[in-house]
């Protein structure tokens, strides 16, 4: 991929048995997948996993002074953020308190998911203040466009619930390294097609994200 830079389930519901089976009892709902959780003294981290099928999900915590209070999110999954929802709310009730989550980039090589990556190209497609042509803000620093605009797309709306549900507001603090590429060469442009992006359109997909965390206000 040419590009260029400018600028974490309550349960798994499964129906067992045919139509005929009108005398058998339902077969019970399999529990939610459990957390897994990895000391590394040598690097002074804690890892915490969970997997639904061959999705799998892992945050670390860092234990450093330097780092404390942050967590890193890391994520090989083909399930789209709404279905990933339930298993990064599991891994946010084991790991507790936190004020930043670093989430790295939207789409990193070898994804096979575009959630976040697919709003931010058709939030640019649909913005005035994004030149399709030039693949650039018409005004202003890359990177803080892209916040804003991904902070007005409500782009990660399933993390907002999965955090407000807890009691938390979770916020784009920071994007760095805006990635730009013709819509066309990206896999996921049948779903940009739908959404009225073209096939020559430059349009932002990815970069480095953090987010900040709180405590809700009035809570």
């Amino acid at each position: 991929m040419n590009c260029k830079v400018v600028g974490s389930l309550t349960a798994l519901v499964t129906l067992l048995g045919g139509c005929g089976d009108r005398g058998r009892a339902p077969a019970p709902v399999s529990a939610s997948p459990p957390v897994s959780v990895e000391e590394d003294d040598a690097s002074r981290e804690t890892r915490y996993t969970i997997k639904s099928g061959d999705c799998r999900i892992t945050w670390t915590v860092f234990r450093t002074e330097a780092n404390l209070g942050v967590v890193r999110h890391r994520a090989d999954c083909a399930l789209g953020l709404a279905e990933q929802a339930p298993l990064i709310a599991k891994l946010l009730e084991k790991v507790g308190t936190f004020h930043t989550l670093m989430w790295g980039r939207l789409y990193p090589d070898g994804a096979r998911e575009a959630t976040m990556a697919s709003r931010l190209a058709v939030a640019a497609r649909r913005s005035e203040d994004w030149d399709v042509v030039k693949g650039r803000p018409k005004t202003g620093d890359v990177n803080a466009w892209a916040r804003k605009t991904m902070e007005g797309a409500r782009v990660y709306e399933e993390l907002r619930r999965v955090f407000a549900a807890r009691g938390l507001d979770i916020r784009l603090a920071s994007v760095e390294k805006v990635l730009v590429q013709e819509a066309g060469k990206l896999r996921f442009f049948d779903e940009l097609s739908a959404a009225g992006v073209g096939v020559a359109d430059k349009v932002p997909f990815d970069c480095q994200t953090w987010f900040a965390v709180q405590p809700s206000s009035g809570r």
